[in-house]
Parts: structure tokens; C-alpha cells; sequence
């Protein structure tokens, strides 16, 4: 049945993986970032996009960016598309021969995994992002760890340093590697096992995340950046309590159950053993894992996916025992071979005549906007939401200058995100503007500043769409202006056109 459950699993995030996407906020900056580097043979550490207050650019995602450029320029949206799908795939195969340490004759019901991975779609499933590698790697120590613990094969661990050097050069979520290595050393403390394998692991771990182009400077760098007050990003806020509480729904059916059965088992070992015995013969390393993963995951839904996948590793065997009812094989191999086949007919249904394409989407990016600017030669700085900024830069660049995108923890002055939410809330928003010289603004209307600038002399609004306006210096009002096409299909099929081009 192994070979039934993988090949439907690998359908099933073949299937979810091919839903249209419309593409990262941030993935136009890793495109900038890789074709500057192949074009040049150099890490830029000066952001040349922004005409906001910048500093050195220390980018813990250069890696990524150059592995997403290569993959683009040569396979186009169906290389991204794949490249992804493999990842998740390989990923979830990691927790799966996890939980085959635990318990090498368990069974693996393919309906558990739809249910968790359906809660974590909106994040593994999206297009390509640099958080896709730390999902892998996470997975990949997991089972590293799980299996020296269990084989008491120290030497298996010489391999993490070396690991270390590629995660941290693709993304900064290499922290979650160090910190999970050293639960395993204080876990095993607590196990009153060999705990000092791990510790050196962690440590020599450590020495090696300097080993990237910014040297001892990339390590400032990720301390500030978990330091840092992200309150303008909706990923890094909890998504228990404000502006996220009443959205990831499927999230919270996965969430809230695994904590009640996850104390239900607690309790049951509890009666069974009694405290003192279950505090004896419990894994401490698990609960550590556990417990820790559980907080971040609470704190901002960034970390929802290290929960789940956590979870799903080290607890699997544990909910199995829980559910587990002793059925005929017949009827078990039946219902699993039933399920399976739906989802090979959904796949089929899902990929006719489908075309694997990414997507940039109108009211999603103010596509119409920037093709505005493009057709009539627009110059000049422009002011638009952070998270918007790579694209408008990537496609406007040089003609426009961005005042800042989301790299805002890398490049910018921690001052400019405050600013810009001044602005677009209209607190003093005349003398923000004319202090940083925005000449171009784009924004979306539901912000106080759009009926603002509709009613403010020295502006006019030179084009809108449902979901955007643009809004022009008076010194432009008197030009007559082109307007752009409404077709999306020219749109996606010159999505990765730039001016960007130091061959030129």
C-alpha cells in the first residue's frame, strides 16, 4: 500500500500545486537579485531600486534568487511550478520516513494527510517562495535528529554543519534548524541521554552559518530581523487574535483538534502511569519540539507550517493509536484505493487543458496602473504599498524608483514603513510627501488617503481601476495619456519583461 499512498500523494500536491497562483509579492525582487548576479558575477549590497532612506542590503535570501532565475529563464512558469511541486513532495516524504522511525509497520492513511496538509495550503501550496527551502530543510533535520536519537548513530550528525552552510545562504529560516538542534541537546539533557553530540552539532552548526558572502554582518543582520516589529506584515501577526482572527479557517480545524487529542493522550498516559512514571517515560526531546512549535505557530501564522509538519512527525503514531479500529484489510486497503482514485480523477478533471501558468492578477497588483506609467513614459518616484514595490520596480525600473518594497527588514530604514502608514492614514500626510519627494502615488482605495488626494490641489487622479488609483503631480494634468489594454492575457504572457539589464 506505500507505493498506492505515495504516487496519490505525490496527484494530490501535483493537483493543489497547479491551482492558478497569482505570483509573491516578493518574487520579483529574488528575479532582480539572481539576474543581477549572473549578469554581473556580483551580490549588489546597495539597494539601486528605492529612492527611500536605504542601507547596506544584507540578503538572506540570495540563494533563492538565484535558483528561481535559473529556473524561470530556462523552464519558465511550468520549471517554477514543478521545481515546487517536487520540494513539497520530497518534504512530506521526510515526515513520512519520520514517522516510520517511530514505528516501522504503521500505517499511513492518506486521508490524515489531506486533512492536515489542506490546513496549511495557503502556504506550502502558493507560488514559489524562499520559505519553500526551510520547510525542506526543517523536515530533512527532523529526521535527521529523530534517527541518530533512535539509532544512537552520532556520527549522522556531521552532516547538519555542512546543511547549515546551504540553508543560510537560501533563507534566513535556518534559525528554526539551530534552535531545533539545540531542543535536541536539552531534550536529551532532560532524557538523561548523550545530549553532547547535539550540543556540538549546534555549536560547529553555528560557526558555519558565517560562511556567506556578508560574513559576520548576515548574523547581526538575522538577530535584528527576529527582533523586529513586523506589524505591518498580515504573515508575521497571530492569526488567534487581530485583523487574522476571523480567516485560516482550515488552519484552525487542523489547529484546535491536534491540541485536544494531543492533551486527551497526555491525559490518558496520565491515568494509565500516573504523573511520575509518565514524566520518566516520556520523550522529553518531543515535548520540548513540541511545545516550542506550538508557541511560535500561536505568535504569527509564519510558523504554521513548522507546527504542522511537527506534528504530523512525531505525534502521527500517537493519534493512530487513538484511531485505529481493527477493520477487515479488505475494507482498509478498499477505502484507502477508493479515495486514491478520486483524487487521480480530480487531477485529471483539474489538468485539461490547463496551462501552468503563474499569474499576475488586477486588484491583486495594480497591473493597469503600471502599464499606465509604462505606455506614456511617466517618470519620476513612486510611492505605493510596501509589498507592491518589487513589482512596480522590476517593471517600471529605471524610469521609476520605488520608495520601498518587501525587503523592508533588509534594506530600509526602519523609519520609512512608519512613514508610509502615516500616509496612507493621513496623519500629516502633506508634510511626509513633500519630505521624501513622492511625485507618483499608487493606492489602494479603501485607504483614507485616496479620497485625500482627490481632494488635495496640488494632486489629480490620472487613472483608476476597481481596486486602485493613480494619482499624479498637477505639473502632468494638461498631458493627454494613453490608456491601457484590459486584456489579462497580454498581461501574464509579458509578465517577466523588465528593463532591468546590465548588458545593455
Amino acid at each position: 500500500m506505500d507505493f498506492i499512498f505515495y504516487t496519490s500523494l505525490a496527484a494530490f500536491i501535483f493537483l493543489f500545486g497547479a491551482i492558478d497562483k497569482c505570483i509573491d509579492y516578493d518574487f520579483w525582487a529574488r528575479l532582480v537579485v539572481g539576474k543581477s548576479y549572473f549578469q554581473t558575477g556580483t551580490l549588489f549590497h546597495n539597494d539601486f531600486q528605492s529612492y527611500g532612506t536605504t542601507g547596506e542590503f544584507i540578503d538572506h535570501e540570495w540563494g533563492s534568487s538565484l535558483i528561481f532565475y535559473l529556473i524561470q529563464n530556462n523552464f519558465g512558469d511550468f520549471g517554477l511550478y514543478l521545481f515546487k511541486s517536487i520540494i513539497i513532495f520530497l518534504t512530506v516524504f521526510l515526515i513520512t520516513k519520520t514517522i516510520r522511525l517511530e514505528n516501522k509497520k504503521i500505517r499511513l492513511y492518506f486521508l490524515f494527510f489531506f486533512f492536515t496538509l489542506q490546513g496549511i495550503t495557503y502556504n506550502i501550496f502558493s507560488t514559489i517562495r524562499c520559505q519553500t527551502f526551510s520547510f525542506f530543510f526543517f523536515a530533512l533535520y527532523l529526521y535527521i535528529l529523530r534517527k541518530v536519537q533512535k539509532e544512537k548513530n552520532y556520527r549522522i550528525l556531521w552532516c547538519l554543519p555542512l546543511l547549515n552552510i546551504v540553508w543560510a545562504n537560501l533563507h534566513g529560516g535556518f534559525a528554526i534548524g539551530l534552535i531545533t538542534v539545540l531542543i535536541f541537546a536539552i531534550g536529551e539533557f532532560l532524557n538523561k541521554r548523550d545530549w553532547k553530540p547535539y550540543l556540538w552539532t549546534f555549536s560547529v552548526s553555528a560557526v558555519t552559518t558565517l560562511i556567506n558572502p556578508y560574513g559576520i554582518k548576515y548574523i547581526y543582520f538575522i538577530f535584528n530581523a527576529l527582533a523586529l516589529d513586523r506589524v505591518h506584515v498580515l504573515e508575521w501577526q497571530s492569526s488567534f487574535w487581530g485583523i487574522n482572527k476571523y480567516m485560516l479557517l482550515k488552519y484552525k480545524l487542523f489547529f484546535f483538534p491536534v491540541i485536544g487529542l494531543f492533551i486527551y493522550s497526555i491525559f490518558k498516559e496520565i491515568n494509565l502511569k500516573g504523573i511520575e512514571k509518565f514524566y520518566k517515560s516520556i520523550d522529553k526531546t518531543k515535548y520540548l519540539l513540541l511545545i516550542f512549535m506550538l508557541i511560535i505557530s500561536i505568535k504569527s501564522l509564519r510558523f504554521h507550517v513548522f507546527f504542522t509538519y511537527s506534528v504530523i512527525a512525531l505525534c502521527y503514531c500517537d493519534f493512530y493509536k487513538i484511531f485505529s479500529l481493527k477493520l477487515p484489510k479488505i475494507i482498509d486497503n478498499t477505502k484507502e484505493i477508493i479515495l486514491c482514485v478520486l483524487i487521480f480523477i480530480s487531477l485529471i478533471s483539474h489538468l485539461y487543458d490547463y496551462k501552468f501558468i503563474n499569474t499576475v492578477k488586477n486588484g491583486i497588483y495594480p497591473v493597469y496602473c503600471i502599464e499606465f506609467l509604462k505606455l506614456n513614459n511617466i517618470k519620476g518616484n513612486l510611492l505605493l504599498n510596501f509589498h507592491l514595490g518589487s513589482y512596480a520596480s522590476y517593471k517600471l525600473y529605471p524610469n521609476n524608483l520605488i520608495y520601498m518594497d518587501g525587503r523592508y527588514e533588509e534594506v530600509y530604514d526602519t523609519g520609512l514603513i512608519n512613514d508610509m502608514a502615516d500616509i496612507f492614514r493621513c496623519i500629516n500626510y502633506k508634510n511626509i510627501l513633500k519630505k521624501s519627494n513622492h511625485e507618483i502615488i499608487i493606492i489602494e482605495k479603501y485607504y483614507p488617503l485616496y479620497n485625500a488626494l482627490k481632494n488635495d490641489k496640488d494632486w489629480f487622479l490620472a487613472y483608476e481601476d476597481s481596486a486602485f488609483g493613480l494619482f499624479l503631480l498637477n505639473k502632468y494634468k494638461n498631458k493627454q495619456f494613453k490608456m491601457p489594454t484590459k486584456d489579462m492575457k497580454y498581461y501574464n504572457s509579458t509578465k517577466f519583461d523588465t528593463d532591468i539589464d546590465w548588458l545593455k
